[in-house]
């Protein structure tokens, strides 16, 4: 048994080590590729091409010299039509004397740069002679300061013009007041006046009439025009170069239906997501599904392609029953084609709190504690007499009578943060890659190093396509490493001591060390008292497989094999700093003690799909899918503990007492399986079907009972596609379309893992038998196989999508509503002390139904050629209610005012507050608490809801809203102009309640440390915020600490949520670097400013106004560099 917690500690290490050599495996495999791309970029000068046939099309030429050659083709569909057949003289030839046949007897030329050709327009003689001889150069850019390649730049009214290079870089003689038209598909054209400039930098922005933005769904994609379920789509640039911790902060207030509600600003936490008020939803990124959320909170922003969220059955149920409370779908970044850009971005970033209370100072407190006393009947001068109070204020005996400010001693003005994020993007050989390394650094708001959070992000994507088969390969390595360390006393607790301390509380002792008093938070943030340190590592090798079948037009197969390896290990030292008397005795205090726990699981996914495409006379399109997916995992975990240390220096399990030592672990495997179909019709782009299945599978339950059968239709109507509609030349509507879904998912949630097993658990010394202790088993609870199996969730969805105006106004509406029905229930509450053990987990006939509504509308457009502006809004509402619920208790149910079944979702269960009594008339007459015995002025009264002359349990009702909002609502906007960008995000409640933290509600004057409380009732402040104070600990029967509405506030609340001004310095001020692709520099800012009713107390996102470490306001300096 001694060596146990050894073999323990030598496993984590071992598994430690396993995890960094899988590590440093993908980062070798990642700059192997790398180099090897880099190696392979030779020319293809004089490159000799073969085709098919001596007549072809100019697109199949163009497909074949980038197939068969280094080369890639840049031209303006304008000024040539690829569909044209050409008859070569041969089939196989040089590509120089193919081109030079292709554009004989036309008026276009070209040249080759670097690994491009370019095709332009020759300048004719008449042009020649209108020019002055004026040179102009210029940059044509995207929106996000990327060259465009092959954008088509001419001189208006003259065949004059050329074709930007692979810098997105143009040179042209032109006459001295010339106009610019500059063109490129899916951009909108742009006139540019030259007025005397030498060089231009012109920005193109998207053009929403010819972009149908193509959005990710799952197992394929689609385009925004065609899509009928509810799906929100977000770019990736709108996540990127903002100072939030993780992708589900930056997620709150930008997209519809999404609610985000934080836990506090704890280096390392996360806030909590659900979908139209649903449970943890369901996480894809790049076609995996994630078993958790690790994965999506550890993601690197700038890595993110796009974000689509599901919510609707349409859209979910091809996930089966683990998407019932929807789905956060991610593609990351993928290699291009183009030069090799490499991007680099630095964040420094420095967060406060956004409410920090005044303290009072030791005078005012032992004031308002001589004041209590009054009110209690004692004297003036009961608890500090009038010289105590003249040293206190003088502060002439500092050690007897401190006046500690423990904020200053323990907190720094700003706690910082900083992030990097390293990419690489090109093409090289037909192999494009995407590369990039990413770290954030955390640092927390105490003095001491004892709380931090890193985070280390590493992916490589690499893919190619063989073209003349049509199959598309992808070899995706994915990798983060994360390292918590917190205090042994935890963030929170440290926080709840500190704001918690009396002023008259000794911090230090004369000689610099620490005072004897209890919960030190000094002593707990020390980094000599032990800590907490929480490592975890994962790593994803994915292999994708596309294959489009040349000889079946329209039919194409796929393979998806992800292998996911991840382990963490957590060490924690409970251990205290040295703590001493005035005396200079040191406190004795528990020896330290250690515990470790390691985990290290591994899982597959496997996906094989086929999808067919085709459309038939022109207007008859179908898209079929189907798709077998299965999965299995497996999980090792162990820990061990050792205590009585004789010193925390040597934090090694081996070095504690082997007396009492403790070692325990298990193992966990599962699987999946699962069969997905989907058959999407289409009429003329006019008429919309959809239907979907999933056919699902789970070792949850007993066989027969382990398959779900889970389908979903849907229905679209684009009637600005109907030929009355086009009739009626309403050219400011653009889009109006009508759609509807409704379907089925299953869901497992709570339901008990193998809950269809009878089990047994080993007791320990837990039977006597000859005077001996033995060990022996237990009967774990009962079973029920076959009453144990999936529980269903209905879901219904109406939606209206438009656009006006040439596109530039897009809004659309959603009305949702989900009926879940046998929810799995136990009844404990039954026969379970006869039958010594808890009655089986079965499916229930609880009826559950939620509904609600978003809504979503933007507007974009350009106001001459340097203002760019953008505003959206976007807001949900939801509300719960139970039809029956076999969990409530037959007196609630059977109350009108308590009863859960058939009431949507409220606060709590409280009395109504009646103000406070403010003459001895009230507190003789008005009703009262039975244990309210002692009530005096100021104390909370009560309504007599039942109207039976006493408050008691009877007359407590339901009231308010809960704190998770039910209404949220978002503004952002975008303003450009000249290279500046400023940019913002407004983000609100509606009604939601909070309740004053159980240290402000407690009557005891010891507990006023805060200027706020101040506010009590007094003879000469009646009109008070809080009730009358006391010495005692629970005076009148604790009547005012009863849960009531007088200390429920609303906390819904309109914060700016961020604030950002960039500048683009390549616009203007280094448009001459040409080696600088992208240099951009930025400040943004974080919870600016907040309009709430309980700014004054608490944030009023808040984890919880009982205490934890606040919320922060968040500064940040950025700048982002590409080459």
């Amino acid at each position: 048994m001694k060596i146990e917690p050894l073999l323990a500690h030598l496993l984590c290490l071992k598994i430690h080590s396993r995890t960094l050599n899988i590590m440093k495996v993908a980062v070798f495999m990642m700059f192997f590729c790398v180099f090897q791309l880099l190696a392979s970029n030779g020319k293809a000068q004089n490159a000799v091409i073969e085709l098919s046939s001596n007549s072809v099309t100019v697109e199949t030429l163009f497909a074949e010299i980038e197939k068969q050659t280094d080369y890639l083709v840049v031209y303006s569909s304008r000024e040539l039509d690829v569909k044209t057949k050409i008859l070569f003289s041969k089939k196989k030839a040089k590509v120089s004397e193919m081109l030079n046949e292709l554009l004989r007897n036309t008026n276009l030329k070209y040249e080759h740069t670097n690994n491009y050709i370019v095709f332009s327009k020759k300048v004719s003689e008449a042009d020649v002679s209108r020019q002055t001889g004026r040179k102009v150069t210029g940059t044509v850019v995207d929106n996000n300061g990327e060259a465009v390649i092959g954008a088509s730049v001419q001189e208006k009214g003259t065949t004059n013009g050329v074709i930007t290079d692979i810098e997105g870089k143009f040179s042209l003689e032109v006459a001295d007041k010339a106009l610019l038209t500059v063109s490129y598909i899916g951009y909108v054209s742009q006139t540019v006046p030259v007025n005397g400039k030498n060089h231009v930098i012109i920005k193109l922005t998207e053009d929403t009439k010819v972009l149908d933005e193509v959005i990710v769904i799952g197992y394929g994609a689609t385009s925004a025009k065609k899509m009928v379920a509810a799906v929100t789509a977000v770019k990736g640039e709108k996540l990127q170069d903002l100072p939030f911790a993780n992708v589900t902060s930056v997620l709150q207030g930008r997209v519809t239906g999404v609610i985000v509600q934080n836990s506090g600003g704890e280096p390392g936490s996360v806030p909590s997501l659900s979908i139209r008020g649903g449970g943890k939803p369901l996480y894809v990124i790049d076609g995996v599904i994630s078993t958790d959320d690790w994965e999506f909170q550890t993601l690197n922003p700038n890595d993110i392609e796009s974000l689509s969220v599901l919510k609707d059955a349409a859209s979910l149920a091809v996930y089966g029953s683990r998407a019932a409370d929807g789905i956060i779908m991610v593609k990351t970044k993928e290699g291009r084609k183009g030069k090799t850009s490499i991007v680099y971005t630095f964040n420094a970033q420095f967060s406060q709190p956004t409410v920090l209370s005044d303290k009072i100072d030791s005078y005012t407190y032992a004031n308002v504690q001589n004041q209590a006393a009054m009110a209690d009947g004692y004297g003036e001068y009961y608890t500090y007499s009038k010289e105590e109070m003249d040293i206190i204020r003088n502060q002439s005996d500092p050690l007897k009578y401190p006046n500690t400010d423990w904020f200053d001693l323990g907190l720094k003005n700003f706690a910082p943060e900083y992030r990097h994020s390293l990419s690489m993007t090109g093409n090289r050989k037909d192999i494009n890659y995407y590369i990039s390394l990413g770290t954030f650094e955390q640092g927390s708001l105490y003095k001491s190093d004892a709380l931090n959070y890193s985070r280390y992000n590493l992916r490589s994507n690499v893919n190619t396509t063989f073209e003349e088969i049509g199959l598309k390969v992808a070899v995706n390595i994915n990798a983060a490493y994360e390292k918590k360390k917190y205090p042994s006393f935890s963030a929170n607790t440290i926080w709840d001591h500190l704001n918690n301390k009396q002023p008259l509380e000794l911090a230090y002792n004369q000689d610099g060390t620490l005072s004897s008093i209890s919960d030190h938070p000094l002593m707990e943030m020390d980094e000599r008292s032990g800590y907490d340190k929480n490592d975890g590592l994962y790593v994803n090798t994915q292999f994708v497989a596309d294959w489009t079948l040349p000889w079946v037009k329209g039919l194409s197969l796929g393979t998806m094999l992800n292998y996911r390896l991840n382990s963490y290990h957590v060490k924690g030292l409970s251990a205290r700093a040295p703590q001493y008397n005035q005396d200079g005795t040191l406190v004795v205090v528990t020896k330290p003690s250690l515990k470790e726990e390691a985990y290290f699981g591994d899982s597959y996914s496997l996906e094989l799909n086929a999808a067919y495409t085709q459309t038939f006379a022109e207007k008859h399109t179908i898209d079929a899918k189907a798709v077998f997916t299965v999965s299995e995992s497996n999980g090792s975990y162990f820990w061990a503990s050792r205590k009585d240390y004789l010193s925390a220096t040597v934090d090694q399990l081996f070095a504690g007492s082997s007396i009492g030592m403790q070692n325990s672990g298990n193992s966990d495997e599962g699987g999946r399986m699962g069969l997905v179909g989907r058959l999407k019709y289409d009429f003329d782009s006019r008429y919309y079907i959809e239907g979907s299945f999933r056919y699902d599978g789970s070792d949850n339950f007993a066989p027969g009972h382990r398959w779900g059968f889970f389908p979903s239709v849907a229905l679209a109507w684009d009637i600005t596609e109907e030929p009355f509609f086009k009739s009626l030349n309403l050219k400011n509507v653009n889009l109006l379309k009508l759609r509807g879904s409704y379907g089925q998912t299953g869901t497992e949630a709570g339901v008990n893992r193998f809950g269809y097993l009878s089990t047994y658990s080993l007791a320990e010394n837990a039977i006597c038998i000859g005077g001996n202790l033995q060990s022996g088993f237990n009967e774990g609870a009962l079973v029920s196989p076959e009453l144990l199996s999936w529980y269903t969730r209905n879901s219904l969805n109406y939606g209206v999508d438009a656009a006006f105006f040439n596109h530039h106004l897009k809004g659309s509406v959603d009305y949702f509503f989900y009926v879940t029905k046998g929810g799995l229930v136990s009844p404990a509450d039954r026969y379970v002390v006869p039958l010594g053990t808890s009655l089986p987990q079965i499916k229930s006939e609880n009826e559950h139904r939620r509904e609600g509504f978003e809504v979503s509308l933007r507007w974009d457009d350009k106001i001459g050629s340097d203002f760019y502006y953008e505003v959206g809004t976007n807001m949900t509402y939801y509300n719960n209610l139970y039809v029956k619920n076999q969990g409530e208790s037959l007196s609630d149910l059977k109350n009108p005012y308590k009863r859960n079944t058939h009431q949507t979702d409220y606060y709590g269960i409280m009395y109504m507050n009646n103000g406070l009594y403010q003459t001895p008339e009230q507190v003789l007459g008005l009703p009262r608490r039975l244990q309210s015995s002692a009530t005096k002025l100021g104390d909370i009264a009560y309504e007599d809801i039942n109207g039976d002359g006493k408050i008691d349990g009877e007359d407590q009702v339901r009231w308010g809203m809960p704190t998770a909002p039910h209404f949220t609502y978002g503004f952002d906007f975008i303003l450009g102009y000249k290279g500046f960008t400023l940019s913002g995000l407004l983000y609100g409640t509606g009604k939601r309640n909070m309740e004053f933290g159980v240290t402000t509600k407690k009557n005891e004057a010891i507990w006023v440390l805060n200027d706020y409380q101040l506010d009590y009732w007094r003879e000469d402040n009646r009109d008070a915020t809080f009730p009358r104070i006391s010495l005692e600990a629970s005076a009148n029967g604790s009547n005012n600490q009863a849960a009531s509405t007088f200390w429920v506030k609303n906390a819904s609340f309109l914060r700016l949520k961020n604030l950002t001004l960039e500048y683009d310095f390549k616009y203007k001020l280094l448009r001459r670097v040409k080696w600088l692709n992208t240099c951009r520099a930025n400040i943004t800012g974080t919870n600016l400013f907040t309009i709430s009713d309980v700014m004054d107390y608490f944030d009023p996102e808040t984890a919880s106004t009982r205490g934890g470490y606040p919320v922060q306001r968040v500064y940040s300096l950025g700048v982002t560099i590409g080459f």
